[in-house]
């Protein structure tokens, strides 16, 4: 139908509806490219860590638990302290970004267990992201000894500096 629409027009207006038609492409085009790229700039939510079940976090009890019921309850923890292996961690964080910005932390759940001497479980306290501190770290760097090697001298520096009498003993 549409071909005998064309030749019945004159020849300027088969010209028209062409480029007409045309214009409806390219713009359906550029529509479905744009619905595709608004895709891009959708929240994207990842909860990281561990996992937590209110229920199995309130039936763990100071005094009355120890080390491998909390263990079987809870797993292993997200990380211990440092300097004390007496104090568990189980961390919990969500993070939320949209296209190509800088993830930002919209929550935050730090279950912290403490063990006595004996292994039983003697606080149990938990933190969230209002209690956390932002640490801003040094950009300094420290300088170092030595010769600055550039991409070629990094490259072809050892040619030449091994023999073939064996191995190089170390300390001579």
């Amino acid at each position: 139908m549409s071909s005998l629409l064309l030749l019945a027009l004159p020849r300027s207006a088969e010209a028209g509806i062409i480029v007409v038609k045309k214009a409806l492409m390219i713009a359906a085009l550029a529509g479905s490219v744009s619905l595709a790229g608004l895709g891009g700039c959708a929240k994207t939510v990842n909860q990281r860590g561990y996992l937590f079940d209110e229920e199995v976090v309130e039936e763990i009890r100071a005094g009355i638990d120890n080390r491998s019921s909390v263990t079987a309850a809870l797993g292993t923890p997200s990380m211990t302290a440092t300097f004390d292996e007496e104090t568990w961690y189980y961390v919990s964080q969500t993070k939320e970004s949209i296209a190509f910005f800088r993830p930002k932390t919209t929550d935050q759940f730090i279950l912290v267990v403490t063990f006595n001497d004996r292994g039983d479980v003697s606080d149990i306290s938990q933190l969230g992201l209002e209690d956390t501190n932002e640490i801003s770290f040094v950009e300094d760097t420290t300088p170092t000894r030595g010769k600055e090697l550039g991409f070629f001298e990094q490259i072809f520096s050892n040619i030449g500096r091994f023999s073939s009498d064996g191995p190089v003993q170390p300390g001579y």
